[in-house]
């Protein structure tokens, strides 16, 4: 193995397991800070295009595996595989806008926030990510639950084009006119793809001319409440409202009037993504109509926010070096039901951080899928999150979560693949996509990669 060969050839650098700061850097490939052990041999940070072609090519030879990392946002650190050369794309972060097409084409690494900041500044929205510091990378590849996804629907459908290195090591377009297939597989594979994603051509949207949000604070204990009455008016509200409950740390004001769950409150949330702000507050005024309204601890009303706003707000849920465990599930059942499920569970929560997110469809029908990889959905997708600090803490959040997600499995129909842990449960993965595509995948990673030379979930893994 000529690794000075590849230091000739590629833009970057290059560290290997048995340099001083491999460890520090290893741990850095991760953004949840419960690092799992394993690690690859060499890590490459790519700089350009042209260094992702390369180390393909130097693994191939070489008989190595390859993993890919986007952002190193996964929170399973799904990139750090044994004995493998890691192809680092956080380099990879330039963004250009066509506005009068409303055409965006983006590297990998980009964040949603700086994503959003460049399509705002011409006027321009995307599905981006809910929490900022998401790289676009993995999350349109697998999928992409973004802001306002019932009305723009998965991010992954506005992918129009990308450039994907193969196995072989080419350089190819996948668009609708070339590599069609491949273009359906980028449309949501996620952990199962077969390439190195370097470049993504996506359809953008005119800007909302307003973005408005209502939030209601309530005891824990009317969580099962809440849900059932959002679940009867979700599908009467129109698809450009994002109706939600949240549970976690109830916010400081209340926070005396939350001591029988133990600190925990829950919210419901409506925001609009409308032409004016009298339409946005006008889609949000059914949250008045709520029965339980007078139940509530405190209100925020037709609150002004962009999605600037909006990921202020979330990121107060996903601090930055913290330990994560995060499992999500589709559901199709009466909410209720998994929202008394949930606040059971919460009760023992030994993490004031951990949250549960209950995100519903709306719309008078649900949309049908276009063909692509990305296809399984719901009524309603949960995702449920232990956050904690410190490492002496691992046993006792690892297994409230494990317990929690365990009562809720009964709900799932499927899952979405971004946010599951598929390393600890490799068939929640194939629970994310229908069973016809699961298949299709298998067969064009025997066509794209017959010798398995990356990473994935597929069987012939």
């Amino acid at each position: 193995m000529d690794l000075k060969e590849l230091r000739s050839r590629v833009t970057g650098a290059i560290t290997t397991s048995e340099d001083s700061h491999y460890e520090r850097l290893r741990r850095s490939m991760v953004w949840n800070q419960l690092v799992p052990e394993r690690g690859p041999r060499i890590i490459v940070q790519a700089a350009n295009e042209n260094a992702v072609v390369e180390a393909v090519r130097f693994a191939r030879t070489n008989g190595m595996k390859v993993a890919v990392r986007g952002g190193g946002h996964n929170w399973i650190g799904f990139s750090l595989r044994d004995d493998s050369l890691l192809i680092d794309l956080g380099r990879l972060r330039n963004v250009s806008l066509d506005r009068e097409a409303r055409i965006a084409v983006i590297q990998p690494a980009v964040s949603s926030r700086d994503f959003n900041r460049r399509l705002a500044a011409e006027g321009l929205a995307f599905p981006v990510g809910h929490c900022p510091t998401v790289p676009m990378s993995g999350f349109l590849l697998n999928g992409g639950i973004g802001w306002n996804f019932n009305a723009w629907g998965a991010s992954c459908l506005s992918i129009e084009a990308a450039r994907v290195v193969t196995a072989e090591g080419s350089l190819i377009v996948a668009s609708d006119s070339e590599n069609a297939d491949l273009l359906w597989a980028v449309r949501g594979a996620g952990p199962a793809f077969f390439g190195v994603v370097t470049e993504y051509t996506l359809r953008a949207f005119p800007a909302p001319g307003a973005i408005t949000t209502s939030n209601y604070y309530f005891p824990l204990e009317r969580a099962g409440e809440l849900s059932r009455w959002a679940a009867g008016v979700a599908r009467e509200l129109p698809r450009q409202v994002e109706l939600a409950i949240f549970i976690g740390a109830a916010p400081h004001p209340i926070a005396n009037r939350c001591t029988a769950s133990k600190g925990f409150a829950c919210s419901m949330s409506g925001t609009a993504f409308a032409e004016s702000t009298s339409a946005a507050v006008s889609m949000l005024s059914f949250l008045d109509n709520c029965p339980l309204a007078v139940h509530s601890l405190m209100k925020e009303a037709n609150l002004p926010t962009p999605i600037e706003k909006l990921h202020e707000m979330n990121a107060v849920a996903t601090p930055p070096e913290h330990r994560y465990l995060v499992d999500t599930l589709w559901t199709n059942s009466p909410p209720e039901r998994v929202l008394a499920a949930s606040c059971e569970h919460f009760m023992d929560a030994p993490s004031l951080k951990s949250t549960e997110l209950f995100i519903f469809s709306t719309g008078a029908d649900r949309l049908p899928l276009p063909d692509c990889a990305y296809s399984v959905s719901g009524d309603a997708l949960l995702i449920c999150s232990a956050v904690w600090e410190r490492p002496e803490d691992d046993a006792v959040n690892t297994g409230w979560h494990r317990a929690a997600i365990a009562a809720l499995d009964e709900f799932a129909i499927g899952h979405y693949v971004g946010e599951s842990d598929i390393i600890g449960d490799p068939g929640r993965a194939e629970r994310s996509y229908s069973k016809s595509n699961w298949q299709r995948l298998k067969t064009l990673r025997r066509k794209y990669d017959p010798d398995s030379l990356f990473h994935g979930v597929l069987s012939s893994a």
